[in-house]
């Protein structure tokens, strides 16, 4: 397998300071960084307690921490699996969704472009591909990957769900909203589809079917940090500025709720509005609140540089 190769020796290595692999790999010993000697101590105590385990459990552990989410854990396990067995498809794909999982894209793609080297048509690793091509910013690539993976599994959630996605960053239109909604009718039960479905009408405009949508989500998860958030959004876009004022609160504190509702308003291009609510959120908390003040900042700049007065018309970029 060719992506057994300097690239994937160093994304092993990083189990222990080194790594030295049998098998159909080169026997070149590689290291990833130079660990301190009591982290080199450590990695080689845990690879003395994985030295006699079964590659069957090796794998079988691995999934299992992976699963809670337990990375370090995972990735010992897995790692201490490949170099039993340098081939197995099954621990690159458990290797993917461990890296993608850790924000590791460079290394979640090595192991998913293994895979389909064996296999081109595997599911999880085309699911994969296109989620890192898309956390990339490559909404194309990522279509490639996700086209193909739903010709073999048309009704998969997650596919839909990334295709949905990238649609919508390409404003591919239409198709995008029955995708969303074909989602929440195979995930009646899942807030995150209805959430995604809330977002895409509140990219939209459709303010009145974000909120229905997102009320959905809400009440399936109802302290969810993120659906509030776009609830709150929704209500103001849509001229409801208390109630979203009271979910903002509710969910990220008195100056967080006013920040952010001068943000939505900065997203309107109402001056006024944004400059009387940064105002606010700086009186409820002067010393932390610093995304405030730079969202102040920025505004009195747009509006002294451009003498823009009371003008409402101008589209002004976001600041985070």
């Amino acid at each position: 397998m060719k992506y057994l190769s300097l690239q994937m020796l160093i994304m092993l290595s990083l189990a222990s300071g080194f790594l030295l692999l049998g098998g159909c790999a080169p026997k070149t010993r590689v290291v990833a960084f130079t660990p301190h000697s009591e982290e080199i101590s450590t990695a080689e105590d845990a690879d003395k307690k994985l030295e006699n385990m079964p590659l069957e459990t090796l794998i079988s552990k691995g999934i299992s921490y992976l699963e809670q989410d337990n990375f370090s854990l995972a990735q010992l396990h897995l790692l201490k699996a490949l170099t039993l067995d340098p081939n197995n498809v099954e621990i690159y794909e458990h290797l993917g969704e461990l890296f993608l999982k850790m924000e590791e894209l460079d290394k979640a793609q090595i192991a998913f472009a293994a895979v389909l080297e064996s296999n081109p048509d595997d599911l999880q690793a085309l699911i994969g591909m296109g989620k890192i091509n898309r956390l990339k910013g490559d909404c194309i690539e990522a279509v490639k990957s996700l086209v193909q993976a739903q010709e073999g599994a048309p009704e998969n959630p997650e596919v839909l769900t990334e295709l949905a996605i990238c649609y919508d960053t390409l404003d591919r239109g239409a198709p995008v909203e029955k995708l969303y909604l074909r989602v929440t009718e195979l995930l009646p039960g899942s807030p995150s589809s209805f959430n995604n479905l809330g977002f895409h009408y509140l990219i939209q405009g459709d303010y009145a079917q974000a909120i229905a949508a997102l009320l959905t989500a809400k009440k399936l998860k109802p302290e969810d940090r993120l659906i509030k958030n776009n609830l709150a959004a929704a209500y103001i876009l849509s001229g409801e500025e208390s109630r979203g004022l009271a979910l903002f609160e509710n969910s990220i504190g008195r100056a967080g709720a006013f920040n952010n509702v001068g943000y939505v308003y900065m997203i309107q291009n109402k001056w006024q509005k944004a400059e009387a609510a940064f105002v606010k959120a700086l009186e409820f908390s002067p010393r932390y609140y610093v995304k405030a003040a730079k969202n102040l900042d920025y505004l009195r700049t747009l509006l002294a540089n451009q003498n823009l007065g009371q003008d409402d018309s101008l589209v002004t970029k976001r600041v985070q």
